[in-house]
């Protein structure tokens, strides 16, 4: 594989029901924001008019995507490389320094997921990059890759300096309205990169207040270029998504599923933000090693079978509000890593196992500090693969409550000793694990 640098570069809501036209003007309660909150006197007033004209949201979305281009080897998208940054190195704290930088104009991202290409590169994704653009003022850039080669970082949108659009699927994406956010990937059997995407749509009367994912979207990369040859959907690409994480053994790829759903949905402390019917769950199902669009098993408890429908919890759900739940394979042993209840609090817990689906038991924990005392929280713990076996280095994303994209709005890095037991394949079969 040519290296990044010398490949050459080719270059207010309403809700409807039929002719009803609800509006909902919130002038009290609490709104979240990405992890904002801002505090109102309690006050909702609805009321409802009639539409002359009805209109639906479909009316405003982007044409279909490319679903039945999987066998097309045209480039359906280029990549623009946006900057390039190289560190000292790539210890957990030169992580955490990566964004002082601010490469390619990015303030700050966040939900940070780094997956391992070969022994010399990862692909870093991102959500929500706030970018600054010429004459003043920033712009949100739904997505945005890195390839990091060593120590150097290589930062991957569309567009252009001064019109910087997201790396993946930016010619469907209708800003803060419908966007895509990257969740797992992994390499296809076929030496493409599988890059999955939750499309997300915004319902409420601004952007983060009713926010509903609808489905499960792939991107297939070419690791020399970095373009993209086609968009489609896996086999199943419902709202449950399945990609949400994703990792290897020797013969399965294992696609982990969480809900997503964060925003506009039950109270916690007055705030209206996660699913409680599902942002607890994690489910798991599998293809055969890297033939990432085969149909999928899932694990009903006690085996494979073909129905999504029978999906069994694998992290424990009592007395947690939400498993963000990322998982990285060690050897021949599973670690989950979790920051326990999305926004709220600062517990991250490491759970392993020596199944993938489980069961997982309580390995270690950490309690990273927030960047400042009452204005900041931090969310969403995954894996960062390192070259060193004895450690395990995990991101965290951080904001502040009141929204403002600032130093604050960036990663860091942390470390956690790895088990020092690696069981054998043979141990693992005689406990019962070899499937």
């Amino acid at each position: 594989m040519c290296s990044v640098r010398t490949c050459p570069t080719k270059w207010n809501f309403r809700g409807r029901d039929d002719d009803n036209v609800w509006v909902q003007r919130i002038v009290g309660g609490i709104r979240v924001r990405r992890g904002v909150v801002i505090a109102w006197v309690i006050v909702v007033i609805t009321g409802m008019t009639m539409a002359a004209s009805p209109r639906t949201a479909a009316d405003d979305r982007p044409p279909p995507l490319y679903a039945d281009e999987r066998t097309s080897l045209r480039t359906v998208s280029r990549t623009w490389f946006a900057d390039d940054v190289c560190l000292p190195s790539a210890t957990a704290p030169d992580l955490t320094r990566l964004f002082d930088s601010e490469p390619a104009n990015i303030i700050g991202a966040d939900y940070q997921r780094a997956t391992q290409i070969d022994e010399d590169t990862t692909l870093w994704t991102f959500q929500d990059a706030e970018v600054r653009i010429p004459g003043g003022g920033s712009r949100v850039v739904h997505n945005v890759g890195a390839v990091q080669e060593g120590n150097c970082f290589t930062f991957l949108m569309s567009g252009g300096r001064t019109d910087p659009q997201p790396w993946l699927y930016a010619e469907h994406t209708a800003s803060q309205f419908r966007w895509f956010w990257p969740l797992g990937a992994a390499m296809g059997s076929d030496e493409r990169l599988y890059v999955y995407l939750a499309e997300m749509n915004e319902l409420g009367e601004e952007y983060l207040t009713h926010v509903v994912p609808s489905g499960t979207y792939v991107a297939a990369i070419d690791t020399t270029t970095w373009d993209v040859e086609w968009y489609g959907q896996p086999a199943n690409g419902g709202a449950d998504l399945y990609g949400f994480a994703i990792e290897s053994d020797q013969h399965w790829t294992y696609l982990f599923a969480q809900c997503h759903r964060q925003f506009g949905y039950d109270p916690v402390l007055f705030v209206f933000g996660h699913d409680r019917t599902c942002a607890d769950r994690v489910h798991i199902a599998r293809v055969p090693r890297g033939q990432l669009l085969s149909p999928p098993a899932y694990w009903d408890g006690t085996r494979w079978q073909s129905s999504p429908t029978r999906a069994a919890t694998i992290i424990e759900t009592a007395g947690r509000l939400a498993n963000p739940t990322q998982f990285i394979r060690h050897h021949n042993q599973w670690m989950a890593i979790t920051k326990l209840d999305d926004w709220w609090g600062q517990r991250v817990i490491v759970e392993r196992a020596l199944h993938p689906a489980g069961p997982y038991q309580f390995y270690d924990e950490r309690w990273p500090a927030v960047k400042c005392a009452d204005d900041c929280n931090h969310y969403f713990a995954s894996w960062i693969p390192t070259d060193t076996p004895s450690t395990l280095t995990f991101g965290l994303s951080h904001n502040r409550w009141d929204g403002v994209a600032s130093w604050v709005y960036r990663p860091t890095f942390h470390t956690i000793n790895a088990p020092g037991w690696q069981p054998t394949a043979a141990s693992r079969c005689q406990l019962g694990q070899c499937d």
